[in-house]
Protein backbone atom coordinates (compact mmCIF):
# COMPACT_ATOMS: atom_id res chain seq x y z
CA UNK A 1 0.00 0.00 0.00
CA UNK A 2 1.11 3.45 -0.96
CA UNK A 3 1.07 5.34 2.16
CA UNK A 4 1.08 8.94 1.97
CA UNK A 5 3.59 10.83 4.54
CA UNK A 6 3.68 14.44 5.30
CA UNK A 7 6.60 14.67 3.05
CA UNK A 8 4.71 12.93 0.43
CA UNK A 9 1.45 15.27 1.19
CA UNK A 10 3.67 18.98 0.82
CA UNK A 11 5.04 17.44 -2.51
CA UNK A 12 1.17 17.18 -3.13
CA UNK A 13 0.75 20.41 -2.05
CA UNK A 14 3.12 22.13 -3.48
CA UNK A 15 2.35 20.88 -7.56
CA UNK A 16 -1.56 21.93 -6.47
CA UNK A 17 -0.36 25.46 -6.12
CA UNK A 18 2.13 25.70 -8.77
CA UNK A 19 -0.55 24.52 -10.74
CA UNK A 20 -3.49 27.40 -9.91
CA UNK A 21 -0.88 29.88 -9.88
CA UNK A 22 -0.69 33.08 -12.17
CA UNK A 23 1.69 32.31 -14.96
CA UNK A 24 4.65 34.25 -15.25
CA UNK A 25 3.88 34.95 -18.98
CA UNK A 26 0.25 36.62 -17.94
CA UNK A 27 1.60 38.03 -14.60
CA UNK A 28 4.08 39.86 -16.41
CA UNK A 29 1.59 40.95 -19.13
CA UNK A 30 -0.88 41.88 -16.49
CA UNK A 31 1.81 43.84 -14.91
CA UNK A 32 2.81 45.81 -18.34
CA UNK A 33 -0.92 46.61 -18.81
CA UNK A 34 -1.79 48.23 -15.47
CA UNK A 35 1.51 50.52 -15.60
CA UNK A 36 0.44 51.48 -19.36
CA UNK A 37 -2.71 52.47 -18.28
CA UNK A 38 -1.21 54.43 -15.00
CA UNK A 39 1.09 56.10 -17.30
CA UNK A 40 -1.27 56.98 -19.50
CA UNK A 41 -3.67 58.68 -16.81
CA UNK A 42 -1.21 60.50 -15.66
CA UNK A 43 -0.39 61.82 -19.13
CA UNK A 44 -4.02 63.19 -19.91
CA UNK A 45 -4.88 64.34 -16.23
CA UNK A 46 -2.52 67.73 -15.86
CA UNK A 47 -4.40 69.07 -13.63
CA UNK A 48 -3.81 66.44 -11.18
CA UNK A 49 -0.71 63.56 -10.07
CA UNK A 50 -2.21 60.04 -10.31
CA UNK A 51 -0.58 56.81 -9.68
CA UNK A 52 -2.48 53.20 -10.54
CA UNK A 53 -1.18 50.37 -8.50
CA UNK A 54 -1.96 46.86 -7.80
CA UNK A 55 -3.48 45.34 -4.56
CA UNK A 56 -5.31 42.59 -3.44
CA UNK A 57 -4.04 38.60 -4.48
CA UNK A 58 -1.31 40.61 -7.42
CA UNK A 59 0.39 42.84 -4.52
CA UNK A 60 0.39 39.70 -2.22
CA UNK A 61 0.88 37.08 -4.46
CA UNK A 62 -1.86 35.08 -4.18
CA UNK A 63 -3.94 35.28 -7.15
CA UNK A 64 -5.76 31.55 -7.83
CA UNK A 65 -6.49 30.79 -11.48
CA UNK A 66 -10.05 30.33 -12.29
CA UNK A 67 -11.62 27.03 -11.89
CA UNK A 68 -13.57 27.18 -14.79
CA UNK A 69 -12.85 28.37 -18.60
CA UNK A 70 -15.70 31.02 -18.52
CA UNK A 71 -14.40 32.69 -15.27
CA UNK A 72 -11.76 35.33 -14.98
CA UNK A 73 -8.43 36.78 -13.69
CA UNK A 74 -9.80 39.67 -11.26
CA UNK A 75 -6.87 42.23 -10.98
CA UNK A 76 -7.88 44.91 -8.41
CA UNK A 77 -5.90 49.03 -9.48
CA UNK A 78 -5.96 51.85 -7.02
CA UNK A 79 -6.02 54.69 -9.01
CA UNK A 80 -4.74 57.19 -6.82
CA UNK A 81 -4.68 60.73 -6.66
CA UNK A 82 -2.23 62.24 -4.76
CA UNK A 83 -4.88 65.00 -3.48
CA UNK A 84 -8.58 65.09 -3.12
CA UNK A 85 -8.48 68.20 -5.54
CA UNK A 86 -11.68 69.50 -4.48
CA UNK A 87 -13.53 66.97 -5.86
CA UNK A 88 -16.61 64.74 -4.48
CA UNK A 89 -16.75 61.44 -4.54
CA UNK A 90 -19.06 61.44 -7.23
CA UNK A 91 -16.61 63.70 -9.61
CA UNK A 92 -14.09 61.77 -8.66
CA UNK A 93 -15.39 58.10 -9.43
CA UNK A 94 -17.88 59.64 -12.73
CA UNK A 95 -16.34 63.17 -13.96
CA UNK A 96 -13.15 62.53 -13.88
CA UNK A 97 -11.99 58.64 -13.98
CA UNK A 98 -14.76 57.49 -15.68
CA UNK A 99 -14.16 59.76 -18.90
CA UNK A 100 -10.48 58.51 -18.45
CA UNK A 101 -11.17 55.34 -19.03
CA UNK A 102 -13.74 55.53 -22.06
CA UNK A 103 -11.08 57.33 -23.91
CA UNK A 104 -8.63 54.34 -23.84
CA UNK A 105 -8.59 52.44 -26.66
CA UNK A 106 -7.34 49.26 -24.85
CA UNK A 107 -10.07 48.83 -23.24
CA UNK A 108 -13.69 47.21 -24.65
CA UNK A 109 -16.36 47.26 -21.75
CA UNK A 110 -16.71 48.96 -18.57
CA UNK A 111 -19.39 48.51 -15.75
CA UNK A 112 -19.73 50.37 -12.68
CA UNK A 113 -19.35 48.44 -9.34
CA UNK A 114 -20.08 49.68 -5.95
CA UNK A 115 -16.90 50.96 -5.47
CA UNK A 116 -14.89 50.64 -8.62
CA UNK A 117 -14.90 50.06 -12.52
CA UNK A 118 -14.52 47.08 -13.78
CA UNK A 119 -13.20 47.18 -17.24
CA UNK A 120 -12.61 44.15 -19.73
CA UNK A 121 -9.69 44.54 -22.44
CA UNK A 122 -9.85 44.26 -26.19
CA UNK A 123 -7.14 42.36 -26.44
CA UNK A 124 -7.10 40.24 -23.26
CA UNK A 125 -8.88 37.28 -22.40
CA UNK A 126 -10.35 36.11 -19.50
CA UNK A 127 -8.98 39.19 -17.45
CA UNK A 128 -10.68 42.49 -16.31
CA UNK A 129 -9.25 45.23 -13.97
CA UNK A 130 -11.59 46.62 -11.13
CA UNK A 131 -10.14 50.35 -11.32
CA UNK A 132 -10.85 51.55 -7.63
CA UNK A 133 -10.33 55.86 -7.64
CA UNK A 134 -8.91 57.06 -4.83
CA UNK A 135 -7.05 60.14 -2.97
CA UNK A 136 -4.44 60.30 -0.23
CA UNK A 137 -5.78 61.37 3.25
CA UNK A 138 -2.49 61.15 5.81
CA UNK A 139 -1.42 58.02 6.30
CA UNK A 140 -3.89 56.37 4.74
CA UNK A 141 -6.30 56.30 1.25
CA UNK A 142 -10.19 57.10 0.98
CA UNK A 143 -11.56 55.28 -1.84
CA UNK A 144 -14.89 56.21 -3.66
CA UNK A 145 -18.12 54.07 -2.39
CA UNK A 146 -21.33 54.00 -3.98
CA UNK A 147 -24.71 53.61 -1.96
CA UNK A 148 -26.65 51.73 -4.49
CA UNK A 149 -29.68 51.74 -2.52
CA UNK A 150 -29.66 55.60 -2.43
CA UNK A 151 -27.68 56.27 -5.72
CA UNK A 152 -25.44 58.60 -3.55
CA UNK A 153 -21.31 58.29 -3.45
CA UNK A 154 -18.86 59.05 -0.30
CA UNK A 155 -15.30 58.37 0.63
CA UNK A 156 -14.55 55.58 2.64
CA UNK A 157 -10.58 55.32 4.32
CA UNK A 158 -8.72 51.93 3.59
CA UNK A 159 -4.94 51.55 3.48
CA UNK A 160 -3.63 48.68 0.82
CA UNK A 161 -0.10 49.46 0.88
CA UNK A 162 0.40 49.25 4.85
CA UNK A 163 -2.19 46.03 4.29
CA UNK A 164 0.48 44.58 1.81
CA UNK A 165 3.46 45.60 4.16
CA UNK A 166 1.55 44.11 6.62
CA UNK A 167 1.29 40.75 4.89
CA UNK A 168 4.91 40.71 3.66
CA UNK A 169 6.10 41.07 7.61
CA UNK A 170 4.34 37.83 8.26
CA UNK A 171 6.34 36.14 6.02
CA UNK A 172 9.23 37.64 5.85
CA UNK A 173 11.43 35.14 7.80
CA UNK A 174 10.31 32.47 5.84
CA UNK A 175 10.67 34.39 2.68
CA UNK A 176 14.42 35.69 3.54
CA UNK A 177 15.51 31.87 3.89
CA UNK A 178 13.31 30.66 0.53
CA UNK A 179 15.21 33.80 -1.31
CA UNK A 180 18.63 32.87 0.05
CA UNK A 181 18.05 29.58 -1.27
CA UNK A 182 16.94 30.05 -4.60
CA UNK A 183 19.47 32.44 -5.40
CA UNK A 184 22.17 30.17 -4.22
CA UNK A 185 20.85 27.73 -6.69
CA UNK A 186 20.50 30.05 -9.41
CA UNK A 187 24.10 30.91 -9.13
CA UNK A 188 25.11 27.46 -9.20
CA UNK A 189 23.21 26.85 -11.98
CA UNK A 190 23.97 30.38 -13.65
CA UNK A 191 27.45 30.39 -12.56
CA UNK A 192 26.73 33.38 -11.73
CA UNK A 193 27.82 35.76 -8.46
CA UNK A 194 24.54 35.38 -6.15
CA UNK A 195 24.76 39.36 -5.64
CA UNK A 196 23.83 40.61 -9.18
CA UNK A 197 21.26 37.38 -9.98
CA UNK A 198 18.07 39.90 -10.36
CA UNK A 199 14.96 38.33 -8.71
CA UNK A 200 11.56 39.02 -9.02
CA UNK A 201 9.68 38.84 -5.19
CA UNK A 202 6.93 37.06 -7.33
CA UNK A 203 8.89 34.20 -8.12
CA UNK A 204 9.37 33.19 -4.55
CA UNK A 205 6.34 31.65 -3.07
CA UNK A 206 6.03 31.29 0.84
CA UNK A 207 4.13 28.27 2.63
CA UNK A 208 1.78 31.03 3.85
CA UNK A 209 0.98 31.99 0.19
CA UNK A 210 0.69 29.12 -1.40
CA UNK A 211 -1.60 27.63 1.56
CA UNK A 212 -4.21 30.24 0.81
CA UNK A 213 -4.27 29.48 -2.89
CA UNK A 214 -4.99 26.18 -1.39
CA UNK A 215 -7.66 27.43 0.60
CA UNK A 216 -8.98 29.66 -2.17
CA UNK A 217 -9.75 27.15 -4.53
CA UNK A 218 -11.64 24.57 -2.14
CA UNK A 219 -13.55 27.48 -1.33
CA UNK A 220 -14.05 28.15 -5.05
CA UNK A 221 -15.28 24.47 -5.46
CA UNK A 222 -17.68 24.67 -2.42
CA UNK A 223 -18.97 27.61 -3.78
CA UNK A 224 -19.29 26.85 -7.23
CA UNK A 225 -22.98 27.25 -6.60
CA UNK A 226 -23.57 30.25 -4.57
CA UNK A 227 -26.83 32.30 -6.01
CA UNK A 228 -26.81 33.99 -1.94
CA UNK A 229 -23.61 34.79 -2.38
CA UNK A 230 -22.15 33.44 0.97
CA UNK A 231 -18.68 32.09 -0.39
CA UNK A 232 -15.97 33.49 2.30
CA UNK A 233 -14.42 36.71 0.94
CA UNK A 234 -10.87 36.57 0.14
CA UNK A 235 -9.61 39.56 2.21
CA UNK A 236 -10.84 37.39 5.46
CA UNK A 237 -9.62 34.18 4.18
CA UNK A 238 -5.91 35.93 3.99
CA UNK A 239 -6.44 38.20 7.29
CA UNK A 240 -6.86 35.22 9.06
CA UNK A 241 -4.53 32.79 7.47
CA UNK A 242 -1.66 35.28 7.69
CA UNK A 243 -2.83 36.01 11.30
CA UNK A 244 -2.26 32.74 12.84
CA UNK A 245 1.01 31.90 10.37
CA UNK A 246 3.55 31.27 12.91
CA UNK A 247 6.37 30.76 10.19
CA UNK A 248 5.53 27.19 9.49
CA UNK A 249 8.44 25.64 6.57
CA UNK A 250 6.08 23.62 4.81
CA UNK A 251 1.81 23.90 3.28
CA UNK A 252 0.74 21.09 5.47
CA UNK A 253 1.53 22.32 8.60
CA UNK A 254 0.05 25.92 8.09
CA UNK A 255 -3.16 24.43 6.60
CA UNK A 256 -3.33 22.58 9.74
CA UNK A 257 -2.30 25.38 12.19
CA UNK A 258 -5.00 27.68 10.16
CA UNK A 259 -8.15 25.07 10.26
CA UNK A 260 -7.13 24.03 13.59
CA UNK A 261 -6.79 27.66 15.12
CA UNK A 262 -9.44 30.02 12.78
CA UNK A 263 -13.03 29.24 14.25
CA UNK A 264 -11.43 30.23 18.16
CA UNK A 265 -9.26 33.21 16.22
CA UNK A 266 -12.73 34.48 15.26
CA UNK A 267 -15.03 33.66 18.27
CA UNK A 268 -12.40 34.97 20.62
CA UNK A 269 -12.46 38.30 19.25
CA UNK A 270 -16.12 38.88 18.61
CA UNK A 271 -17.49 42.09 20.71
CA UNK A 272 -20.86 40.80 22.16
CA UNK A 273 -22.74 39.49 19.17
CA UNK A 274 -20.67 41.26 17.13
CA UNK A 275 -17.84 39.89 14.69
CA UNK A 276 -14.98 41.62 14.25
CA UNK A 277 -12.16 40.85 11.62
CA UNK A 278 -9.58 43.91 11.81
CA UNK A 279 -8.15 45.70 8.98
CA UNK A 280 -4.66 45.24 10.58
CA UNK A 281 -3.68 48.28 8.43
CA UNK A 282 -6.24 50.73 9.24
CA UNK A 283 -8.19 49.15 12.66
CA UNK A 284 -11.42 51.16 11.73
CA UNK A 285 -12.57 48.91 9.02
CA UNK A 286 -13.55 45.75 9.73
CA UNK A 287 -14.03 43.16 7.35
CA UNK A 288 -16.74 40.97 8.73
CA UNK A 289 -19.03 43.70 8.74
CA UNK A 290 -21.15 42.18 6.45
CA UNK A 291 -21.12 38.81 8.62
CA UNK A 292 -23.24 41.25 10.99
CA UNK A 293 -25.57 42.52 8.61
CA UNK A 294 -25.92 38.85 7.62
CA UNK A 295 -25.25 36.15 9.93
CA UNK A 296 -25.72 33.32 7.09
CA UNK A 297 -22.14 34.23 5.52
CA UNK A 298 -20.79 33.88 8.95
CA UNK A 299 -22.64 30.20 9.47
CA UNK A 300 -20.76 29.72 5.15
CA UNK A 301 -17.82 30.71 7.06
CA UNK A 302 -17.69 28.45 9.69
CA UNK A 303 -19.41 25.28 7.46
CA UNK A 304 -16.46 26.06 4.60
CA UNK A 305 -13.87 25.52 7.73
CA UNK A 306 -15.27 22.59 9.02
CA UNK A 307 -15.15 21.30 5.23
CA UNK A 308 -11.43 22.04 4.78
CA UNK A 309 -10.91 20.28 7.94
CA UNK A 310 -12.40 17.25 6.69
CA UNK A 311 -10.59 17.41 3.91
CA UNK A 312 -6.91 18.73 4.79
CA UNK A 313 -6.49 17.31 7.90
CA UNK A 314 -7.58 13.96 7.47
CA UNK A 315 -4.96 12.95 4.50
CA UNK A 316 -1.65 11.64 6.46
CA UNK A 317 -1.12 8.18 6.55
CA UNK A 318 -3.86 6.94 3.92
CA UNK A 319 -3.13 5.61 0.43
CA UNK A 320 -2.08 7.53 -2.28
CA UNK A 321 -5.58 6.59 -4.20
CA UNK A 322 -7.28 7.90 -0.94
CA UNK A 323 -5.86 11.33 -0.81
CA UNK A 324 -6.08 11.51 -4.45
CA UNK A 325 -9.69 10.86 -4.74
CA UNK A 326 -10.96 13.26 -1.06
CA UNK A 327 -8.53 15.79 -3.34
CA UNK A 328 -10.22 15.73 -6.51
CA UNK A 329 -13.58 16.33 -4.84
CA UNK A 330 -12.48 19.17 -2.77
CA UNK A 331 -10.20 20.95 -5.47
CA UNK A 332 -11.52 19.29 -8.62
CA UNK A 333 -11.49 16.53 -10.40
CA UNK A 334 -9.73 18.31 -13.28
CA UNK A 335 -7.35 19.94 -11.71
CA UNK A 336 -6.51 17.13 -9.83
CA UNK A 337 -5.81 15.04 -13.27
CA UNK A 338 -4.05 17.46 -14.71
CA UNK A 339 -1.51 17.74 -11.92
CA UNK A 340 -0.67 13.75 -11.46
CA UNK A 341 -1.40 13.11 -15.48
CA UNK A 342 0.63 9.96 -14.53
CA UNK A 343 -2.31 8.54 -12.19
CA UNK A 344 -5.67 7.39 -13.29
CA UNK A 345 -8.13 9.87 -13.16
CA UNK A 346 -9.65 10.78 -9.81
CA UNK A 347 -13.10 9.74 -10.66
CA UNK A 348 -11.68 6.17 -11.09
CA UNK A 349 -8.96 6.09 -8.41
CA UNK A 350 -11.53 5.04 -5.13
CA UNK A 351 -12.52 1.39 -4.54
CA UNK A 352 -15.86 1.96 -4.26
CA UNK A 353 -18.50 -0.12 -7.25
CA UNK A 354 -20.04 3.05 -9.30
CA UNK A 355 -23.54 3.84 -9.09
CA UNK A 356 -24.51 3.33 -12.46
CA UNK A 357 -22.33 -0.41 -12.71
CA UNK A 358 -25.23 -3.18 -13.46
CA UNK A 359 -26.28 -5.48 -11.01
CA UNK A 360 -25.06 -8.59 -12.80
CA UNK A 361 -21.77 -7.74 -12.72
CA UNK A 362 -21.55 -6.36 -8.80
CA UNK A 363 -19.72 -8.51 -6.55
CA UNK A 364 -22.32 -11.11 -4.74
CA UNK A 365 -21.91 -9.29 -1.48
CA UNK A 366 -22.91 -5.69 -3.18
CA UNK A 367 -25.52 -7.39 -5.04
CA UNK A 368 -27.34 -9.45 -2.08
CA UNK A 369 -27.16 -5.67 -0.02
CA UNK A 370 -29.04 -3.94 -2.78
CA UNK A 371 -31.58 -6.82 -3.47
CA UNK A 372 -32.17 -6.90 0.25
CA UNK A 373 -35.98 -7.17 0.39
CA UNK A 374 -36.40 -4.76 3.33
CA UNK A 375 -33.53 -2.18 1.31
CA UNK A 376 -35.77 0.88 0.64
CA UNK A 377 -35.64 2.34 -2.73
CA UNK A 378 -34.16 5.71 -3.33
CA UNK A 379 -36.77 8.01 -3.82
CA UNK A 380 -34.54 10.43 -5.85
CA UNK A 381 -33.28 10.61 -9.50
CA UNK A 382 -29.57 9.77 -8.83
CA UNK A 383 -26.49 11.02 -10.20
CA UNK A 384 -24.00 8.80 -12.04
CA UNK A 385 -20.66 8.29 -10.53
CA UNK A 386 -19.70 8.08 -7.18
CA UNK A 387 -18.99 11.35 -6.22
CA UNK A 388 -19.13 10.94 -1.99
CA UNK A 389 -16.17 9.04 -0.43
CA UNK A 390 -17.04 7.38 2.86
CA UNK A 391 -13.94 6.81 5.09
CA UNK A 392 -14.72 5.05 8.02
CA UNK A 393 -12.67 4.39 11.71
CA UNK A 394 -13.47 1.70 14.02
CA UNK A 395 -13.32 1.87 17.90
CA UNK A 396 -12.85 -1.57 19.51
CA UNK A 397 -14.15 -2.21 23.09
CA UNK A 398 -10.59 -2.24 24.42
CA UNK A 399 -9.79 1.18 22.99
CA UNK A 400 -7.94 -0.38 19.75
CA UNK A 401 -8.55 2.25 16.86
CA UNK A 402 -7.84 2.04 13.43
CA UNK A 403 -9.25 2.88 10.10
CA UNK A 404 -11.41 0.62 8.39
CA UNK A 405 -11.41 -0.15 4.84
CA UNK A 406 -14.39 -0.82 2.58
CA UNK A 407 -15.49 -4.84 2.58
CA UNK A 408 -12.37 -5.39 4.62
CA UNK A 409 -11.50 -7.78 7.60
CA UNK A 410 -14.18 -8.30 10.27
CA UNK A 411 -14.42 -6.34 12.72
CA UNK A 412 -15.10 -7.18 16.47
CA UNK A 413 -18.23 -7.31 18.06
CA UNK A 414 -20.12 -4.33 20.48
CA UNK A 415 -17.28 -1.56 18.06
CA UNK A 416 -18.18 1.81 17.43
CA UNK A 417 -17.55 2.66 13.90
CA UNK A 418 -17.83 6.29 12.78
CA UNK A 419 -18.11 7.04 8.97
CA UNK A 420 -17.38 10.16 7.17
CA UNK A 421 -18.56 11.96 4.09
CA UNK A 422 -16.44 13.80 1.93
CA UNK A 423 -17.73 15.86 -1.09
CA UNK A 424 -18.00 19.00 -2.55
CA UNK A 425 -21.17 21.04 -1.81
CA UNK A 426 -22.27 24.34 -3.12
CA UNK A 427 -24.45 26.57 -0.84
CA UNK A 428 -26.66 25.42 1.53
CA UNK A 429 -29.39 24.29 2.81
CA UNK A 430 -28.92 20.60 2.09
CA UNK A 431 -28.82 17.30 4.02
CA UNK A 432 -27.65 14.08 3.94
CA UNK A 433 -29.61 10.67 4.43
CA UNK A 434 -27.69 7.80 5.48
CA UNK A 435 -29.08 4.59 4.50
CA UNK A 436 -27.92 1.59 6.40
CA UNK A 437 -28.37 -2.18 5.61
CA UNK A 438 -28.03 -5.22 7.72
CA UNK A 439 -27.78 -9.27 6.48
CA UNK A 440 -27.90 -12.24 8.30
CA UNK A 441 -29.40 -14.61 11.06
CA UNK A 442 -28.48 -12.60 14.03
CA UNK A 443 -29.85 -9.51 12.59
CA UNK A 444 -32.98 -11.06 11.51
CA UNK A 445 -35.61 -9.26 14.29
CA UNK A 446 -33.85 -6.05 13.44
CA UNK A 447 -33.56 -5.79 9.85
CA UNK A 448 -32.68 -2.02 8.86
CA UNK A 449 -33.11 -1.12 5.27
CA UNK A 450 -34.77 2.61 5.40
CA UNK A 451 -33.28 6.52 5.38
CA UNK A 452 -31.77 8.46 8.61
CA UNK A 453 -31.68 12.46 7.92
CA UNK A 454 -28.66 13.99 9.11
CA UNK A 455 -28.86 18.36 8.78
CA UNK A 456 -25.52 19.93 9.48
CA UNK A 457 -25.55 22.48 11.51
CA UNK A 458 -23.37 24.99 10.09
CA UNK A 459 -19.98 25.23 11.44
CA UNK A 460 -20.93 22.22 14.02
CA UNK A 461 -21.02 20.06 10.55
CA UNK A 462 -18.79 17.58 9.88
CA UNK A 463 -20.86 14.45 7.96
CA UNK A 464 -20.23 12.14 10.83
CA UNK A 465 -22.26 9.12 11.30
CA UNK A 466 -21.56 6.35 14.35
CA UNK A 467 -23.19 3.25 14.24
CA UNK A 468 -22.57 -0.21 16.65
CA UNK A 469 -21.34 -3.17 15.72
CA UNK A 470 -23.92 -5.71 17.32
CA UNK A 471 -24.92 -8.43 14.57
CA UNK A 472 -22.30 -10.74 12.64
CA UNK A 473 -22.41 -11.11 8.46
CA UNK A 474 -21.95 -8.07 5.93
CA UNK A 475 -23.64 -5.01 6.51
CA UNK A 476 -23.67 -1.75 4.50
CA UNK A 477 -24.00 2.14 4.54
CA UNK A 478 -24.20 4.42 2.01
CA UNK A 479 -24.69 8.45 2.09
CA UNK A 480 -27.13 10.91 -0.35
CA UNK A 481 -26.45 14.51 -0.58
CA UNK A 482 -30.13 16.14 -0.86
CA UNK A 483 -31.35 19.52 -1.66
CA UNK A 484 -35.05 20.58 -2.48
CA UNK A 485 -35.54 16.80 -2.60
CA UNK A 486 -33.17 15.70 -5.35
CA UNK A 487 -29.68 14.33 -4.97
CA UNK A 488 -26.92 16.03 -5.25
CA UNK A 489 -24.42 13.21 -4.86
CA UNK A 490 -23.98 9.80 -3.46
CA UNK A 491 -21.52 7.23 -2.15
CA UNK A 492 -21.39 3.71 -3.51
CA UNK A 493 -22.38 0.99 -1.01
CA UNK A 494 -19.80 0.45 2.02
CA UNK A 495 -19.60 -2.70 3.14
CA UNK A 496 -19.36 -3.32 6.72
CA UNK A 497 -17.88 -7.29 7.84
CA UNK A 498 -18.73 -8.00 11.22
CA UNK A 499 -17.28 -10.92 13.52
Amino acid sequence: MNLVTKDKLNEIYEKIAASIDISEALFDKAEIEYKALGNWIDNETPKYKVTIYPQGSFALGTVVKPSTEADEYDLDLVCEFEEQYGLSAKQMKCDVVKPLLDQYNRIKEIEEKRRCWQVEYEHFKNFHMDVIPAHILANHIMITDKDEDNNTYDFIGSNPKGYAEWFHSRKILRYKKLREQYLLEESKRQNYQAEVIEIREYKIKTPLQKAIQILKRHRDVMFVDDPDNLAPVSIIITTLTAQIYDNEDNIADTLRNFLNTAETYVMERKQGEKYVIENPSYRSENFADKWNENPQKADAFFAWVASAKSCFLSLEGFDFVEVLSILGISLGDKLLSNVFSDSQSTLQLFENVKVDTPTALMPVKEKNILNAPHRQKPIWITPKGNRVIIKAQVKEPNGREYEYKRDGAPIKKDSTITFQAFFSRGSLPYHLEWQVVNLGYEARNDLRGGFQSAYPQSHKDKHIWTEHTQYSGSHAIQCFVISNRQCLAQSGVFIVNIE
